[in-house]
């Protein structure tokens, strides 16, 4: 409990005179915050979300943002971006306060900005210590920057234009060299200063000019002068307010340097180092940056990175025939192909583009390309992405009022199973390359033999779930859900199977992944919850009293445009009761985008079903977010259940989900009961319901009536 309330008496009174900003959507952090900083003599204010933060930085500058990860409506890794694009964000120390201690959101966080982070529950002598440390730091930073400038103004003075503005009467006084620079001759006002600098930097530098004169500080900022005949200089400005001896600003010194050349030169230089003169792709010393970045950044969040080396087949030929112009022709056509392919894959679309995953063009060498996927789900969907890559590269090419027909062989090789590093990678994917050469062109090969076997079979299961639903070959089957209090079934699950014809039961686990990498999970799903809908139909028309059923909704089937649509239609043509229908949901599904997955929610929820969160516990676990969404049920995770009878930790664990739940009127369904201790000891947490093999196994329709039957009779 000592970490409830901040404890500041061993820390001495300071006096840093900083202005700091505390970000918290709860209102007892904030107290305890502002209470704990007491002592440090700080201007301290406050903000209750997101957009209160940047409004209040709109009207001020803080030295320190005391920011909160987890917030409702714009979370703190918005906020965080949106400070560094401010004017004077850039210069303000950003510590973040999470609860979330896995390095990727605090990864997420530094690459957004911020300076440092510390974490849930908050240690308050150490917070203090931390943030004299920060405000220290920018103080002796600032004086720095100040002292950089002065000693910079005097060895450049006799070559740099420099002019200065008497802020008291407003007059201006320019060098011939600062006139120059400007393309403008006479005495020119700061108006007129402003009229030189390009319209798209123009606030820019009037916002570092009134920056600088509020704090009385200086600037150095580079932007854009634009001369009377259209041409333009690239300047770097420099800027010093003077104060008299009140403090009060009476003059501002600047200094202004053409870098228009240097610029220009550094990025031919850039361009030439780093890409290729002939396609304009990226060469090979930017992909071995961006690839070997991407390997961190996967060994960090545990994922596969995958390289691909195309090398088209018999180019020499093309290009001993018909010249070394067409075949530059050629290979700037066919690296367009290549990038609009990787544009426009469904692996791309679906995967990659999101914040999980990347990708990397790059044109190595001659007729070789490069590709790096980071973030790739598995084997299969790289070489159904290169299989169709290939098959667009071998289209025929017009080029010249000639018809060209080329075809390409790639290499693939996966990190880390491969190699765990980019040159053994290269290797390997060169050595899988040959061998796809030596079976004739127009294919891929994986560097691992076994890889190969495994993508092979992955689309042969692809290809046949295509055609399972059509087959009648998937099966709804339905899990019973007792009531504890009574015993009597209340509700059941719709599970998804897939029967092969000679009775072979393909995984869940197989086929469920599949289908959602590929989309199918959108039809597949919408026919799960149609025949859910017209199973409870049929049985009300048999005279069984009916009972819930729970379909669930993958991440895919979430997403689609189309599911309130799918839901009403279900509805409509069955005619059962939309209090009869639950939909569930994973935790993480719906925190990818709170705000969107709420207004979803309440879509859903205006047709009359129910919503339930399932597999409570194993994703993001927010209490703060469960009163957020209109839910009506938490399915526990069968994990907290295993050995509830022998873990104390799980006992407590539940026993907290089901008083959170209760207290927020939500109804409890603990998943994976398989003994009858489970059952008992659950029964005593006060869990509503169970579901399970000591109650039952998934069971086919014409087999679950025996539980019909008895709905109004106790099971237990």
């Amino acid at each position: 409990m000592d970490n409830l309330s901040p404890i500041t008496k061993s820390v001495s009174k300071d006096s840093l005179n900083g202005r700091v900003l505390i970000v918290d959507d709860d209102d007892m952090v904030r107290l305890l915050t502002r209470q704990a900083l007491e002592e440090l003599n700080l201007d301290i204010k406050e903000a209750s979300n997101g957009v209160e933060c940047l409004q209040h930085f709109k009207h001020a500058q803080f030295d320190l943002v005391l920011l909160d990860l987890k917030m409702p409506e714009m979370d703190g890794f918005e906020v965080c971006a949106k400070l560094r694009q401010m004017p004077g964000g850039k210069d303000t120390a950003i510590l973040v306060i999470t609860g979330l201690d896995d390095h990727r959101s605090i990864h997420r966080a530094y690459e957004l900005g911020a300076t440092d982070f510390i974490t849930k529950p908050i240690n308050w002598p150490i917070l203090v210590q931390r943030i004299r440390y920060i405000l220290r730091a920018q103080k002796n930073l600032f004086a720095l920057r100040e002292n950089e400038f002065t000693l910079s103004e005097a060895q450049r003075l006799a070559k740099l234009g420099n002019w200065d503005w008497n802020i008291l009467d407003g007059t201006t006084r320019w060098s011939e060299e600062a006139l120059r620079i400007l393309g403008r001759r006479g005495r020119l006002s700061y108006d007129d200063f402003i009229e030189a600098v390009h319209p798209d930097d123009r606030k820019l530098v009037n916002d570092a000019f009134g920056n600088a004169l509020k704090k009385g500080g200086s600037y150095t900022i580079e932007h854009r002068i634009l001369h009377p005949d259209g041409s333009e200089k690239i300047v770097t400005s420099q800027g010093l307010v003077v104060l008299d001896e009140l403090g009060r600003p009476t003059r501002f010194h600047n200094v202004i340097q053409d870098i228009t050349k240097r610029k220009r030169a550094e990025e031919q230089i850039h361009r030439l180092s780093y890409y290729n003169e002939r396609t304009g792709l990226p060469n090979r010393n930017l992909f071995t940056e961006q690839t070997n970045r991407a390997l961190l950044i996967a060994q960090d969040r545990g994922q596969e990175v995958s390289l691909i080396l195309l090398n088209l087949d018999r180019f020499k030929r093309i290009n001993d025939s018909l010249g070394h112009t067409i075949g530059d022709d050629l290979l700037k056509y066919l690296a367009q192909r290549i990038s609009d392919a990787l544009h426009d894959s469904g692996l791309v679309k679906n995967y990659l583009n999101r914040e999980n995953g990347s990708y990397f063009l790059a044109h190595v060498n001659g007729d070789e390309f490069l590709i790096t996927l980071r973030g790739t789900p598995n084997s299969s969907r790289v070489a159904n992405f290169t299989r169709n890559l290939l098959k667009q590269l071998s289209r025929p090419i017009k080029l010249n009022g000639r018809e060209i027909y080329i075809t390409a062989s790639a290499g693939i090789a996966i990190y880390p199973s491969d190699s765990q590093n980019l040159s053994e990678l290269l290797k390997n994917a060169d050595i899988a390359l040959s061998h796809a050469k030596k079976a004739g062109g127009n294919c891929f090969r994986f560097y691992a033999a076994e890889m190969n076997s495994r993508a092979l079979e992955r689309l042969s299961l692809e290809s046949r779930l295509n055609r399972a639903l059509e087959k009648d070959e998937l099966k709804v089957f339905y899990q019973p859900q007792i009531e504890l209090a009574t015993g009597k079934m209340v509700g059941m699950e719709a599970l998804l199977r897939w029967q092969l014809p000679d009775g072979t039961i393909v995984s869940p686990a197989d086929f469920i992944p599949l289908a959602e990498e590929t989309g199918l999970i959108v039809p597949i799903g919408a026919w799960v919850l149609s025949t859910a809908c017209s199973q409870l139909a049929t049985w009300k028309t048999l005279g069984y009293q009916p009972v819930q059923i729970a379909v669930n909704l993958s991440p895919r089937q979430f997403s689609d445009k189309r599911l309130v649509e799918t839901v009403r239609s279900a509805l409509r043509v069955s005619s059962i009761q939309p209090d009869f229908i639950e939909l569930e949901l994973t935790e993480s599904t719906i925190m990818q985008d709170a705000d969107t997955a709420r207004k979803i929610l309440q879509k859903l929820k205006s047709l009359g079903i129910k919503l339930a969160i399932d597999d409570f516990g194993t994703g993001y676990s927010s209490m703060n977010y469960l009163k957020y969404f209109p839910l009506d049920s938490i399915k526990i995770d069968r994990s907290f259940i295993r050995d509830l009878d022998v873990d104390q930790c799980n006992i407590a664990i539940v026993k907290a989900i089901i008083a959170l739940s209760h207290g927020l009127g939500l109804t409890t369904i603990c998943e994976g009961v398989e003994t009858e201790e489970q059952r008992q000891l659950l029964k005593e947490l006060g869990s509503d319901q169970i579901q399970g093999f000591l109650i039952s196994r998934p069971l086919p329709a014409d087999q679950i009536v025996t539980f019909l039957d008895k709905t109004t009779t106790s099971l237990a």
